[in-house]
């Protein structure tokens, strides 16, 4: 038994600090992951903002321009 765990146990050894690395590089990509969801989604939140206010300032001007249109100037009254 001795012989054996003695020609083994090395190698056994290495094999389980290979998976160990593997398990903590894995929760340590899901961190990431995480981390760059939560970015991504701030990020869609400032452009969702700043699409609102594009579509506020078009409709503003298309109303400015109905108003504008409305009116009629003293040289068209006649």
């Amino acid at each position: 038994m001795n012989a054996a765990l003695a020609a083994r146990g090395p190698s056994l050894l290495i094999c389980l600090t290979v998976l160990l690395g593997i398990l903590f590089n894995n929760s340590r990509i899901s961190d990431l992951r995480s981390y760059m969801d939560a970015r991504f989604n701030d990020v869609d939140k400032r452009f969702n903002a700043v699409d609102k206010r594009f579509d506020d300032m078009k409709d503003f001007i298309k109303s400015e321009v109905r108003r504008l249109e409305g009116l009629r100037s003293p040289i068209h009254r006649a």
